[in-house]
Protein backbone atom coordinates (compact mmCIF):
# COMPACT_ATOMS: atom_id res chain seq x y z
CA UNK A 1 0.00 0.00 0.00
CA UNK A 2 1.65 3.43 -0.92
CA UNK A 3 1.75 6.25 0.77
CA UNK A 4 -1.03 8.51 -0.87
CA UNK A 5 -3.31 5.03 -0.70
CA UNK A 6 -2.90 5.94 3.05
CA UNK A 7 -3.66 9.15 3.24
CA UNK A 8 -6.98 9.47 1.52
CA UNK A 9 -9.11 7.22 4.10
CA UNK A 10 -7.40 9.65 6.74
CA UNK A 11 -8.01 12.88 5.23
CA UNK A 12 -11.91 11.25 4.69
CA UNK A 13 -11.92 10.42 8.12
CA UNK A 14 -10.52 14.19 9.48
CA UNK A 15 -13.19 15.39 7.42
CA UNK A 16 -15.98 13.53 8.48
CA UNK A 17 -14.47 14.39 12.15
CA UNK A 18 -14.61 18.22 11.63
CA UNK A 19 -18.41 17.65 10.28
CA UNK A 20 -19.52 16.11 13.41
CA UNK A 21 -17.69 18.71 15.32
CA UNK A 22 -20.03 21.26 13.62
CA UNK A 23 -22.83 19.38 13.99
CA UNK A 24 -22.68 19.23 17.50
CA UNK A 25 -21.69 22.82 17.98
CA UNK A 26 -24.91 23.81 15.73
CA UNK A 27 -27.03 21.45 17.61
CA UNK A 28 -26.05 22.83 21.02
CA UNK A 29 -27.14 26.48 19.73
CA UNK A 30 -30.36 27.83 21.28
CA UNK A 31 -33.23 27.01 18.67
CA UNK A 32 -34.22 30.58 19.11
CA UNK A 33 -31.01 32.17 17.64
CA UNK A 34 -31.22 30.34 14.51
CA UNK A 35 -35.01 29.99 13.94
CA UNK A 36 -34.70 34.10 14.28
CA UNK A 37 -31.95 34.08 11.81
CA UNK A 38 -33.79 31.68 9.22
CA UNK A 39 -36.73 34.53 9.52
CA UNK A 40 -34.97 36.88 8.76
CA UNK A 41 -33.79 35.77 5.75
CA UNK A 42 -37.34 34.83 4.99
CA UNK A 43 -38.24 38.06 4.95
CA UNK A 44 -35.58 39.59 2.73
CA UNK A 45 -36.29 36.73 0.23
CA UNK A 46 -39.82 37.39 0.39
CA UNK A 47 -39.24 41.23 -0.02
CA UNK A 48 -36.67 40.37 -3.10
CA UNK A 49 -39.42 38.66 -4.39
CA UNK A 50 -42.12 41.53 -3.82
CA UNK A 51 -39.82 43.92 -5.26
CA UNK A 52 -38.73 42.02 -8.66
CA UNK A 53 -42.28 40.73 -9.77
CA UNK A 54 -44.38 42.80 -12.04
CA UNK A 55 -47.44 44.09 -9.43
CA UNK A 56 -49.38 47.29 -8.93
CA UNK A 57 -48.56 48.85 -5.99
CA UNK A 58 -49.48 46.05 -3.36
CA UNK A 59 -51.76 44.08 -5.49
CA UNK A 60 -50.00 41.01 -6.98
CA UNK A 61 -51.56 38.07 -9.44
CA UNK A 62 -54.69 36.36 -6.89
CA UNK A 63 -56.30 33.58 -9.09
CA UNK A 64 -58.83 32.75 -6.42
CA UNK A 65 -61.93 33.56 -4.54
CA UNK A 66 -61.13 36.43 -2.69
CA UNK A 67 -63.45 39.14 -3.62
CA UNK A 68 -66.18 36.44 -1.94
CA UNK A 69 -64.03 36.52 1.27
CA UNK A 70 -63.78 39.96 1.57
CA UNK A 71 -66.74 41.37 0.51
CA UNK A 72 -67.97 38.64 3.09
CA UNK A 73 -65.87 40.57 5.52
CA UNK A 74 -67.07 43.88 4.61
CA UNK A 75 -70.59 43.19 5.21
CA UNK A 76 -70.70 41.48 8.26
CA UNK A 77 -68.17 44.15 9.63
CA UNK A 78 -71.60 46.23 8.81
CA UNK A 79 -74.25 44.29 9.92
CA UNK A 80 -75.27 41.93 7.33
CA UNK A 81 -74.53 38.00 6.47
CA UNK A 82 -73.44 37.56 3.15
CA UNK A 83 -74.54 34.41 0.80
CA UNK A 84 -72.47 31.50 1.99
CA UNK A 85 -71.09 30.51 -1.15
CA UNK A 86 -67.47 30.07 0.10
CA UNK A 87 -66.21 29.41 3.83
CA UNK A 88 -66.42 32.06 6.88
CA UNK A 89 -62.56 31.75 8.30
CA UNK A 90 -60.57 34.19 6.03
CA UNK A 91 -64.06 36.72 5.89
CA UNK A 92 -63.92 36.82 9.75
CA UNK A 93 -60.15 37.40 10.31
CA UNK A 94 -60.34 40.24 7.52
CA UNK A 95 -63.31 41.45 9.59
CA UNK A 96 -61.49 44.10 11.64
CA UNK A 97 -59.20 45.12 8.42
CA UNK A 98 -62.54 45.67 6.30
CA UNK A 99 -63.76 48.03 9.00
CA UNK A 100 -61.16 50.08 8.39
CA UNK A 101 -59.98 49.58 4.84
CA UNK A 102 -63.83 50.37 3.45
CA UNK A 103 -65.52 48.01 0.77
CA UNK A 104 -62.37 47.41 -1.94
CA UNK A 105 -60.22 45.07 -1.81
CA UNK A 106 -57.58 47.24 -2.90
CA UNK A 107 -57.58 49.16 0.21
CA UNK A 108 -57.09 46.56 2.26
CA UNK A 109 -54.11 44.64 0.74
CA UNK A 110 -51.58 46.75 2.38
CA UNK A 111 -52.58 45.57 6.16
CA UNK A 112 -53.54 41.95 4.66
CA UNK A 113 -49.96 41.45 2.81
CA UNK A 114 -48.48 42.54 5.75
CA UNK A 115 -50.34 40.00 8.29
CA UNK A 116 -49.56 36.98 5.60
CA UNK A 117 -45.77 37.82 5.36
CA UNK A 118 -44.69 39.02 8.54
CA UNK A 119 -47.06 37.10 11.09
CA UNK A 120 -48.41 34.41 9.24
CA UNK A 121 -45.16 32.88 7.44
CA UNK A 122 -43.10 32.66 10.38
CA UNK A 123 -45.57 31.03 12.05
CA UNK A 124 -45.62 28.92 9.28
CA UNK A 125 -41.81 28.23 9.65
CA UNK A 126 -41.68 28.05 13.31
CA UNK A 127 -43.80 25.22 12.78
CA UNK A 128 -41.85 23.49 9.83
CA UNK A 129 -39.15 23.69 12.59
CA UNK A 130 -40.99 21.98 14.99
CA UNK A 131 -42.70 19.04 13.15
CA UNK A 132 -39.03 18.25 11.58
CA UNK A 133 -37.49 18.44 15.00
CA UNK A 134 -40.06 16.45 16.42
CA UNK A 135 -39.68 13.54 13.58
CA UNK A 136 -35.69 13.30 13.97
CA UNK A 137 -34.01 16.56 15.88
CA UNK A 138 -33.11 19.77 15.53
CA UNK A 139 -30.32 19.87 13.07
CA UNK A 140 -33.29 17.73 10.78
CA UNK A 141 -35.79 20.92 12.13
CA UNK A 142 -33.26 23.68 10.92
CA UNK A 143 -32.92 21.76 7.50
CA UNK A 144 -36.72 21.41 7.35
CA UNK A 145 -36.65 25.09 8.02
CA UNK A 146 -34.39 26.01 5.25
CA UNK A 147 -35.84 24.14 2.48
CA UNK A 148 -39.04 25.58 3.24
CA UNK A 149 -37.68 29.08 2.61
CA UNK A 150 -35.72 27.89 -0.13
CA UNK A 151 -37.54 25.97 -2.15
CA UNK A 152 -39.90 28.15 -3.95
CA UNK A 153 -37.10 29.71 -5.28
CA UNK A 154 -34.79 27.13 -6.19
CA UNK A 155 -37.71 26.20 -8.38
CA UNK A 156 -37.05 29.29 -10.22
CA UNK A 157 -34.11 27.45 -11.25
CA UNK A 158 -36.08 24.27 -12.28
CA UNK A 159 -38.56 26.16 -14.73
CA UNK A 160 -38.09 25.68 -18.45
CA UNK A 161 -37.69 29.19 -20.26
CA UNK A 162 -41.18 29.57 -21.38
CA UNK A 163 -42.85 28.44 -17.97
CA UNK A 164 -40.63 30.82 -15.84
CA UNK A 165 -43.26 34.20 -15.89
CA UNK A 166 -46.18 31.65 -14.53
CA UNK A 167 -44.16 30.19 -11.83
CA UNK A 168 -42.49 33.36 -10.72
CA UNK A 169 -45.67 35.84 -11.06
CA UNK A 170 -48.43 33.64 -10.92
CA UNK A 171 -47.12 30.80 -8.38
CA UNK A 172 -45.02 32.10 -5.70
CA UNK A 173 -46.85 35.52 -4.87
CA UNK A 174 -49.54 32.99 -4.19
CA UNK A 175 -47.61 30.53 -1.78
CA UNK A 176 -45.94 33.10 0.23
CA UNK A 177 -48.92 35.48 1.40
CA UNK A 178 -48.11 38.47 -1.33
CA UNK A 179 -51.56 38.23 -2.55
CA UNK A 180 -54.85 38.25 -1.00
CA UNK A 181 -56.37 34.44 -1.58
CA UNK A 182 -57.26 32.56 1.12
CA UNK A 183 -55.16 29.34 0.42
CA UNK A 184 -51.82 30.55 1.87
CA UNK A 185 -53.65 31.67 5.59
CA UNK A 186 -55.30 27.91 5.45
CA UNK A 187 -52.32 26.61 4.30
CA UNK A 188 -50.44 28.13 7.83
CA UNK A 189 -53.75 26.97 10.01
CA UNK A 190 -52.73 23.58 8.57
CA UNK A 191 -49.26 23.59 9.42
CA UNK A 192 -50.14 24.30 12.50
CA UNK A 193 -52.41 21.43 13.37
CA UNK A 194 -49.81 19.49 11.59
CA UNK A 195 -47.40 20.31 14.71
CA UNK A 196 -49.39 19.93 17.20
CA UNK A 197 -51.50 16.44 16.29
CA UNK A 198 -47.47 14.96 16.12
CA UNK A 199 -46.89 16.62 19.75
CA UNK A 200 -50.47 15.05 20.77
CA UNK A 201 -49.34 11.74 19.44
CA UNK A 202 -46.30 11.69 21.56
CA UNK A 203 -48.18 11.69 24.71
CA UNK A 204 -48.51 15.30 25.54
CA UNK A 205 -51.42 16.15 27.46
CA UNK A 206 -54.78 16.91 25.43
CA UNK A 207 -54.19 20.67 25.20
CA UNK A 208 -52.21 19.89 22.28
CA UNK A 209 -54.97 17.45 20.98
CA UNK A 210 -57.51 20.01 21.21
CA UNK A 211 -55.02 22.86 19.66
CA UNK A 212 -55.01 20.43 16.77
CA UNK A 213 -58.67 20.06 16.22
CA UNK A 214 -58.83 23.90 17.14
CA UNK A 215 -56.56 24.72 14.14
CA UNK A 216 -57.84 22.22 11.70
CA UNK A 217 -61.06 22.99 11.80
CA UNK A 218 -60.22 26.80 11.33
CA UNK A 219 -58.11 26.03 8.22
CA UNK A 220 -61.48 24.20 7.12
CA UNK A 221 -63.47 27.39 8.10
CA UNK A 222 -61.47 28.99 5.76
CA UNK A 223 -61.53 26.33 2.76
CA UNK A 224 -63.96 23.69 3.19
CA UNK A 225 -61.71 21.34 0.73
CA UNK A 226 -59.60 20.91 3.66
CA UNK A 227 -61.29 18.12 5.23
CA UNK A 228 -59.00 16.00 3.25
CA UNK A 229 -56.25 16.76 5.83
CA UNK A 230 -58.16 15.06 8.31
CA UNK A 231 -57.17 11.68 7.05
CA UNK A 232 -53.74 12.93 8.37
CA UNK A 233 -54.35 13.03 11.84
CA UNK A 234 -56.78 10.66 12.15
CA UNK A 235 -54.47 7.75 10.65
CA UNK A 236 -51.48 9.10 13.12
CA UNK A 237 -53.89 9.88 16.20
CA UNK A 238 -55.61 6.17 15.75
CA UNK A 239 -52.59 4.05 15.08
CA UNK A 240 -50.35 5.83 17.82
CA UNK A 241 -52.43 7.41 20.55
CA UNK A 242 -56.06 6.76 20.25
CA UNK A 243 -56.91 8.26 23.46
CA UNK A 244 -56.10 12.23 22.15
CA UNK A 245 -58.47 11.30 19.20
CA UNK A 246 -61.47 12.70 21.55
CA UNK A 247 -59.94 16.24 22.57
CA UNK A 248 -58.99 16.51 18.95
CA UNK A 249 -62.33 16.14 17.96
CA UNK A 250 -63.48 18.08 20.51
CA UNK A 251 -61.44 20.76 19.16
CA UNK A 252 -62.75 20.08 15.43
CA UNK A 253 -65.86 20.33 16.59
CA UNK A 254 -66.84 24.41 16.92
CA UNK A 255 -65.48 24.65 13.14
CA UNK A 256 -67.57 22.47 11.57
CA UNK A 257 -70.79 23.44 13.50
CA UNK A 258 -70.03 26.89 12.42
CA UNK A 259 -69.41 26.18 9.26
CA UNK A 260 -73.14 24.11 8.83
CA UNK A 261 -74.70 27.36 10.75
CA UNK A 262 -72.83 29.80 8.13
CA UNK A 263 -74.26 27.39 5.27
CA UNK A 264 -77.46 27.38 6.60
CA UNK A 265 -78.04 30.55 7.16
CA UNK A 266 -76.64 31.72 4.08
CA UNK A 267 -77.95 29.69 1.83
CA UNK A 268 -81.09 28.28 3.61
CA UNK A 269 -79.60 24.69 3.22
CA UNK A 270 -76.46 22.98 4.70
CA UNK A 271 -74.72 22.41 1.10
CA UNK A 272 -71.14 23.33 0.15
CA UNK A 273 -73.01 25.52 -2.75
CA UNK A 274 -76.80 25.79 -3.86
CA UNK A 275 -78.04 23.60 -6.90
CA UNK A 276 -77.43 26.18 -9.65
CA UNK A 277 -75.40 26.28 -12.67
CA UNK A 278 -73.06 28.70 -10.30
CA UNK A 279 -72.36 25.62 -8.61
CA UNK A 280 -69.39 24.38 -11.27
CA UNK A 281 -68.03 27.97 -12.01
CA UNK A 282 -67.79 27.48 -7.99
CA UNK A 283 -65.63 24.56 -8.23
CA UNK A 284 -68.57 22.55 -6.09
CA UNK A 285 -68.58 20.71 -3.35
CA UNK A 286 -65.69 18.38 -2.38
CA UNK A 287 -67.79 15.26 -2.20
CA UNK A 288 -68.87 16.35 -6.07
CA UNK A 289 -64.63 16.76 -6.68
CA UNK A 290 -64.38 13.20 -5.45
CA UNK A 291 -66.99 11.18 -6.55
CA UNK A 292 -68.41 12.65 -9.92
CA UNK A 293 -65.89 11.24 -12.57
CA UNK A 294 -66.07 14.59 -14.61
CA UNK A 295 -64.39 16.29 -12.05
CA UNK A 296 -61.93 14.17 -11.31
CA UNK A 297 -59.95 11.53 -13.20
CA UNK A 298 -56.72 9.33 -13.36
CA UNK A 299 -55.83 10.29 -16.43
CA UNK A 300 -55.79 13.90 -15.56
CA UNK A 301 -53.01 12.55 -12.71
CA UNK A 302 -51.08 11.76 -15.63
CA UNK A 303 -51.74 14.78 -17.80
CA UNK A 304 -49.95 16.97 -14.33
CA UNK A 305 -46.63 14.57 -14.67
CA UNK A 306 -46.50 15.44 -18.03
CA UNK A 307 -47.06 19.17 -17.70
CA UNK A 308 -44.46 18.76 -15.20
CA UNK A 309 -42.06 17.27 -17.78
CA UNK A 310 -42.88 19.88 -20.32
CA UNK A 311 -42.69 22.64 -18.43
CA UNK A 312 -39.54 21.71 -15.51
CA UNK A 313 -36.47 20.28 -16.23
CA UNK A 314 -35.69 18.46 -13.21
CA UNK A 315 -39.40 17.26 -13.14
CA UNK A 316 -37.97 13.61 -12.09
CA UNK A 317 -36.45 14.67 -9.09
CA UNK A 318 -39.56 17.16 -8.01
CA UNK A 319 -40.97 13.54 -8.78
CA UNK A 320 -38.67 11.58 -6.72
CA UNK A 321 -38.37 13.45 -3.47
CA UNK A 322 -42.11 12.58 -2.24
CA UNK A 323 -41.47 8.64 -3.01
CA UNK A 324 -38.15 8.36 -1.56
CA UNK A 325 -39.18 10.59 1.64
CA UNK A 326 -41.95 8.41 2.74
CA UNK A 327 -40.01 5.41 1.96
CA UNK A 328 -37.32 7.26 5.02
CA UNK A 329 -39.77 8.27 7.05
CA UNK A 330 -41.37 4.82 7.00
CA UNK A 331 -37.69 2.98 7.83
CA UNK A 332 -37.03 5.96 10.40
CA UNK A 333 -40.10 7.39 11.62
CA UNK A 334 -43.47 6.06 11.49
CA UNK A 335 -45.26 9.08 13.14
CA UNK A 336 -43.55 11.29 10.51
CA UNK A 337 -44.68 8.49 7.77
CA UNK A 338 -48.43 8.00 9.49
CA UNK A 339 -48.97 11.95 9.84
CA UNK A 340 -46.72 13.31 7.01
CA UNK A 341 -47.01 11.21 4.21
CA UNK A 342 -50.93 10.28 4.52
CA UNK A 343 -51.03 14.31 4.25
CA UNK A 344 -49.51 14.41 0.70
CA UNK A 345 -51.01 11.55 -0.63
CA UNK A 346 -54.20 12.60 0.15
CA UNK A 347 -54.29 16.13 -1.37
CA UNK A 348 -52.03 14.27 -4.38
CA UNK A 349 -54.80 11.83 -5.25
CA UNK A 350 -57.67 14.43 -4.75
CA UNK A 351 -56.80 17.62 -5.90
CA UNK A 352 -54.01 15.94 -8.09
CA UNK A 353 -57.10 14.04 -9.96
CA UNK A 354 -59.07 17.59 -10.39
CA UNK A 355 -59.54 18.11 -13.85
CA UNK A 356 -59.14 21.92 -13.15
CA UNK A 357 -55.70 21.48 -11.73
CA UNK A 358 -53.84 22.65 -14.74
CA UNK A 359 -50.07 22.98 -14.71
CA UNK A 360 -50.27 25.52 -17.75
CA UNK A 361 -52.33 28.36 -15.99
CA UNK A 362 -50.67 27.38 -12.57
CA UNK A 363 -53.84 26.37 -11.15
CA UNK A 364 -52.44 23.50 -10.19
CA UNK A 365 -50.02 24.90 -7.81
CA UNK A 366 -52.99 26.98 -5.71
CA UNK A 367 -54.94 24.00 -5.31
CA UNK A 368 -52.42 22.10 -4.31
CA UNK A 369 -50.93 24.86 -1.94
CA UNK A 370 -52.02 22.91 1.50
CA UNK A 371 -49.88 20.04 0.42
CA UNK A 372 -46.66 21.77 -0.31
CA UNK A 373 -45.61 21.62 3.23
CA UNK A 374 -45.89 17.87 3.58
CA UNK A 375 -44.11 17.86 0.54
CA UNK A 376 -41.03 19.77 1.42
CA UNK A 377 -41.22 17.70 4.82
CA UNK A 378 -40.68 14.76 2.48
CA UNK A 379 -37.94 16.11 0.51
CA UNK A 380 -36.61 16.77 3.72
CA UNK A 381 -36.52 13.49 4.89
CA UNK A 382 -34.49 11.97 2.03
CA UNK A 383 -31.45 13.15 4.19
CA UNK A 384 -32.83 10.32 6.79
CA UNK A 385 -32.10 7.53 3.92
CA UNK A 386 -28.04 8.05 5.02
CA UNK A 387 -27.15 4.97 6.46
CA UNK A 388 -27.12 4.81 10.30
CA UNK A 389 -29.32 7.98 10.20
CA UNK A 390 -31.66 7.90 13.34
CA UNK A 391 -34.63 9.66 13.56
CA UNK A 392 -34.39 10.84 17.89
CA UNK A 393 -36.89 13.81 18.69
CA UNK A 394 -35.71 16.88 20.23
CA UNK A 395 -35.94 17.32 23.61
CA UNK A 396 -38.96 19.66 24.38
CA UNK A 397 -39.72 22.37 27.16
CA UNK A 398 -42.01 21.36 29.47
CA UNK A 399 -45.09 24.09 29.77
CA UNK A 400 -46.87 24.79 33.16
CA UNK A 401 -50.76 23.19 32.75
CA UNK A 402 -52.48 26.38 33.57
CA UNK A 403 -50.50 27.79 30.48
CA UNK A 404 -51.60 25.29 28.11
CA UNK A 405 -55.19 25.82 29.63
CA UNK A 406 -55.13 29.06 29.08
CA UNK A 407 -53.72 29.54 25.51
CA UNK A 408 -56.33 26.98 24.34
CA UNK A 409 -59.18 28.81 25.91
CA UNK A 410 -57.63 31.84 24.48
CA UNK A 411 -57.57 30.27 21.08
CA UNK A 412 -61.19 28.41 21.53
CA UNK A 413 -62.48 32.34 22.29
CA UNK A 414 -60.93 33.68 19.03
CA UNK A 415 -61.33 30.40 16.32
CA UNK A 416 -64.26 29.25 18.06
CA UNK A 417 -66.60 30.89 19.91
CA UNK A 418 -66.10 34.70 18.15
CA UNK A 419 -67.19 33.32 14.70
CA UNK A 420 -69.95 31.32 16.01
CA UNK A 421 -71.44 34.50 17.55
CA UNK A 422 -70.79 37.05 15.08
CA UNK A 423 -72.74 34.30 12.41
CA UNK A 424 -75.14 33.64 14.89
CA UNK A 425 -76.23 37.24 15.55
CA UNK A 426 -75.47 38.83 12.28
CA UNK A 427 -79.01 39.27 10.30
CA UNK A 428 -78.88 38.13 6.88
CA UNK A 429 -78.74 40.06 3.86
CA UNK A 430 -82.36 41.12 2.52
CA UNK A 431 -82.15 44.62 0.80
CA UNK A 432 -82.42 43.88 -3.04
CA UNK A 433 -79.00 44.71 -3.93
CA UNK A 434 -78.80 47.61 -2.61
CA UNK A 435 -75.47 46.99 -0.71
CA UNK A 436 -73.96 44.27 -2.33
CA UNK A 437 -74.17 42.31 -5.88
CA UNK A 438 -72.75 39.42 -7.75
CA UNK A 439 -71.32 40.21 -10.83
CA UNK A 440 -70.21 37.15 -12.88
CA UNK A 441 -68.90 34.88 -10.36
CA UNK A 442 -68.06 37.68 -7.86
CA UNK A 443 -69.98 38.99 -4.83
CA UNK A 444 -68.63 42.81 -4.70
CA UNK A 445 -70.11 45.80 -2.50
CA UNK A 446 -72.09 48.71 -3.73
CA UNK A 447 -70.52 51.82 -2.54
CA UNK A 448 -72.38 55.67 -3.06
CA UNK A 449 -68.61 57.12 -2.23
CA UNK A 450 -68.41 56.63 -6.10
CA UNK A 451 -71.11 58.97 -6.89
CA UNK A 452 -72.34 58.77 -10.31
CA UNK A 453 -74.21 61.57 -12.87
CA UNK A 454 -75.14 60.92 -15.80
CA UNK A 455 -76.11 63.72 -18.36
CA UNK A 456 -77.86 63.63 -21.72
CA UNK A 457 -75.55 65.28 -24.57
CA UNK A 458 -76.95 65.54 -27.99
CA UNK A 459 -76.74 61.76 -28.94
CA UNK A 460 -74.94 60.52 -26.10
CA UNK A 461 -74.61 60.43 -22.49
CA UNK A 462 -71.74 61.45 -20.42
CA UNK A 463 -71.71 59.27 -16.98
CA UNK A 464 -69.12 61.26 -14.25
CA UNK A 465 -68.08 60.49 -10.78
CA UNK A 466 -65.58 60.86 -7.87
CA UNK A 467 -62.24 59.88 -8.58
CA UNK A 468 -61.38 56.75 -6.09
CA UNK A 469 -58.23 57.19 -3.98
CA UNK A 470 -56.29 54.20 -2.88
CA UNK A 471 -52.30 53.31 -1.06
CA UNK A 472 -53.34 49.69 -2.67
CA UNK A 473 -52.54 50.08 -6.06
CA UNK A 474 -53.71 52.17 -9.33
CA UNK A 475 -57.62 52.03 -10.24
CA UNK A 476 -59.00 52.38 -13.34
CA UNK A 477 -62.95 51.86 -13.88
CA UNK A 478 -65.79 49.87 -16.05
CA UNK A 479 -68.88 51.80 -17.20
CA UNK A 480 -71.84 49.21 -17.26
CA UNK A 481 -74.97 49.83 -18.80
CA UNK A 482 -78.53 47.86 -18.44
CA UNK A 483 -82.28 48.14 -18.40
CA UNK A 484 -84.26 49.64 -15.31
CA UNK A 485 -84.23 47.71 -13.11
CA UNK A 486 -80.46 46.23 -13.46
CA UNK A 487 -80.94 43.85 -11.17
CA UNK A 488 -82.53 40.52 -10.58
CA UNK A 489 -82.47 38.33 -6.89
CA UNK A 490 -83.46 34.84 -6.51
CA UNK A 491 -85.92 33.14 -4.25
CA UNK A 492 -84.79 32.54 -0.65
CA UNK A 493 -84.90 29.45 0.59
CA UNK A 494 -85.41 29.40 4.75
CA UNK A 495 -85.02 33.00 4.83
CA UNK A 496 -81.60 32.94 3.09
CA UNK A 497 -79.34 35.79 2.03
CA UNK A 498 -80.25 37.43 -1.16
CA UNK A 499 -78.81 36.30 -3.78
CA UNK A 500 -78.92 39.66 -6.01
CA UNK A 501 -76.97 39.47 -9.60
CA UNK A 502 -76.47 42.55 -11.88
CA UNK A 503 -77.07 41.88 -15.02
CA UNK A 504 -75.88 44.80 -17.52
CA UNK A 505 -73.28 45.10 -20.07
CA UNK A 506 -69.88 46.54 -19.45
CA UNK A 507 -69.76 49.12 -22.09
CA UNK A 508 -66.27 50.44 -21.52
CA UNK A 509 -62.71 51.13 -19.45
CA UNK A 510 -61.20 54.39 -18.78
CA UNK A 511 -58.77 55.58 -16.10
CA UNK A 512 -60.42 59.13 -15.88
CA UNK A 513 -63.69 59.88 -14.39
CA UNK A 514 -65.73 60.67 -17.20
CA UNK A 515 -67.19 58.53 -19.62
CA UNK A 516 -69.54 58.93 -22.47
CA UNK A 517 -71.41 56.67 -24.10
CA UNK A 518 -73.45 56.14 -27.04
CA UNK A 519 -76.77 53.93 -26.26
CA UNK A 520 -79.52 52.55 -28.78
CA UNK A 521 -82.81 53.93 -28.42
CA UNK A 522 -84.46 52.76 -24.81
CA UNK A 523 -84.48 53.89 -21.00
CA UNK A 524 -81.14 53.04 -19.76
CA UNK A 525 -79.46 53.09 -16.19
CA UNK A 526 -75.68 52.78 -15.51
CA UNK A 527 -73.16 51.50 -12.82
CA UNK A 528 -69.70 52.66 -12.04
CA UNK A 529 -66.97 49.59 -11.21
CA UNK A 530 -63.73 50.72 -9.69
CA UNK A 531 -61.44 48.04 -11.22
CA UNK A 532 -57.67 47.17 -10.65
CA UNK A 533 -55.23 43.87 -11.32
CA UNK A 534 -52.21 43.26 -11.21
CA UNK A 535 -50.75 44.56 -14.64
CA UNK A 536 -52.41 47.40 -14.28
CA UNK A 537 -54.43 46.55 -17.56
CA UNK A 538 -58.07 48.51 -17.99
CA UNK A 539 -58.43 45.25 -20.62
CA UNK A 540 -57.97 42.72 -17.79
CA UNK A 541 -58.73 42.28 -13.60
CA UNK A 542 -61.93 42.06 -11.92
CA UNK A 543 -64.21 44.66 -10.40
CA UNK A 544 -63.80 45.24 -6.67
CA UNK A 545 -66.75 47.57 -5.81
CA UNK A 546 -69.40 49.24 -7.90
CA UNK A 547 -71.93 52.18 -7.96
CA UNK A 548 -75.55 52.20 -7.08
CA UNK A 549 -77.56 53.02 -10.34
CA UNK A 550 -77.86 56.25 -11.87
CA UNK A 551 -79.92 57.87 -15.10
CA UNK A 552 -79.47 60.22 -16.86
CA UNK A 553 -82.04 63.40 -16.37
CA UNK A 554 -82.11 61.29 -12.12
Amino acid sequence: MTSQTAAAPARFDAVLARARHWLRVASGVRPAYVLGALVAVQWIAVLALALRVRHNGWLYYAGGDQLWHYSGAYLMAHGHLPRALVGYGWSILLLPISAFAGPSLVSALPALVLFNTVVLLPVALLCIYGIAARIAGRLFGYFAAALWIALPYLGILAVQPGYHQKYTELTLPQSLGLSSVPDFPSTVGLIVAAYLALRAAEGASWHAAAGSGLAAGYAIAIKPSNALFLAAPAVLLLVVRRRQVLPFAAGLAPALLTLALWKYRGLGEIAAAPAEPTRLALGGGLLDRIHRPELNSWGHLHQVILGLREHFWLARVIEWLPLAGCTALLLRSLRGFLLVGTWFIAYLLVKGTYVLASIDDASFFRLLMPAFPAYVLLGAAVVLLVPRARARAAPVTEVPQRRLTLAVAAAAVVFAVVPLGVIAATPRLHDGGKRALQLGISLIPVSTTIDPHAVSAGDGVRISWRPQQTHGGSLFYHVFRGHQPDVGCGGRLNGAAEDCRLYADDVGATRSSTFVDHPPPGVWTYRVGVAANWLNDPTLGDVYVISPPVSPGS
